[in-house]
């Protein structure tokens, strides 16, 4: 093949090719991406654990580590959230799975101290589980268990933070 038309037929296939690609909608590549997310948390080893001790289905157990790592976000210091956040790298990915709910005028009435940061948290906590349909008295175990797996695979550190931040509970 002369040098010429191996040139002009790359040239054309780079053209022709962009062309047979297809552009999703961004609804649907929202939709996939989120899909993704979901279930790489729902399949590592730290739900899969947890699933397991608890007797729940993985789906669940995601949301209700979810909800608890939501609340250790809004707890903990920022420094010792960072350090949660580096033993649980997908930790962001756990909490957009847990239950939302917007905060009440009650609650809101309360102000911004520490006081009713926890309170708002026990009351969120009681709620997501419900809508989880995890037990409330799972709450400490679900707690021990993942601090348990934080402690094994070498973040006991962090598995302190999160005890020590949510000792409220």
């Amino acid at each position: 093949m002369k040098p010429s038309i191996f040139l002009l037929s790359a040239a054309l296939a780079g053209l022709t090719l962009p062309a047979l690609a297809v552009k999703l909608p961004s609804s649907l590549t929202d939709k996939l991406t989120e899909s993704k997310k979901s279930a790489d948390v729902e399949s590592n080893a730290m739900v899969s654990f947890a699933a397991s001790q608890l007797g729940m289905s993985e789906k669940t157990v995601a949301g209700g580590l979810g909800s608890i790592f939501k609340v250790a976000k809004d707890t903990l210091s920022k420094e010792n959230f960072s350090m949660l956040s580096t033993a649980v790298p997908d930790i962001n990915s756990y909490i957009n799975q847990a239950p939302q709910f917007s905060t009440s005028a009650i609650t809101s009435a309360f102000g911004n101290n520490e006081a009713s940061i926890k309170a708002a948290s026990v009351t969120y906590l009681d709620s997501a589980f419900k809508k989880l349909g995890i037990p409330k008295e799972s709450l400490p175990t679900m707690l021990n268990t993942v601090s348990g797996y934080l402690e094994t695979n070498g973040y006991g550190e962090a598995a302190g933070m999160l005890k020590k931040g949510l000792n409220f509970l």
